[in-house]
């Protein structure tokens, strides 16, 4: 099935570095890069936060650190991020356009982008392709003696 035009530009905006940015950590074919990265979630900056990966790699970088995911089957994972705390596709690449809500120790790939709310929906669109449809399941009747 081909891409609509929107999600054709969706896809564009994911992959350009000056705009969605996404590809840096989400690179086809699996969109997962298996890196760990702090995005900068609210809940990094309670108290006696959740430190992520450094509880097994004591390095700086792996502080609030978690695996990136892949984003096959994305529309159906929710809630997103580690702790559940967005519920919506919209919500995750809101969150991501503000370059994260708790700016200590974010990876590097973080920033602040400069989209605008047409192109954050032409974003969702776009994800919203990397999930294949549900089909049902019949279990299969056997035949009795």
């Amino acid at each position: 099935m081909a891409l609509t035009k929107q999600q054709v530009e969706g896809f564009k905006l994911f992959v350009n570095p000056e705009k969605g940015n996404c590809a840096v950590c989400h690179s086809a074919p699996n969109f997962v890069d298996d890196g760990f990265h702090n995005i900068g979630l609210k809940s990094f900056g309670i108290d006696k936060p959740d430190m992520g990966r450094h509880a097994q790699r004591p390095l700086n970088l792996m502080k609030g650190a978690f695996k990136t995911p892949t984003l096959r089957d994305v529309a159906l994972s929710y809630p997103y991020f580690h702790d559940g705390s967005e519920k919506t596709l919209r919500g995750v690449v809101d969150h991501y356009s503000d370059g994260g809500v708790v700016k200590a120790n974010l990876s590097p790939n973080m920033k602040k982008l400069s989209l605008t709310d047409d192109e954050k929906e032409k974003i969702v669109v776009f994800l919203e392709t990397l999930t294949s449809p549900v089909k049902p399941f019949t279990l299969p009747i056997l035949p009795h003696k």
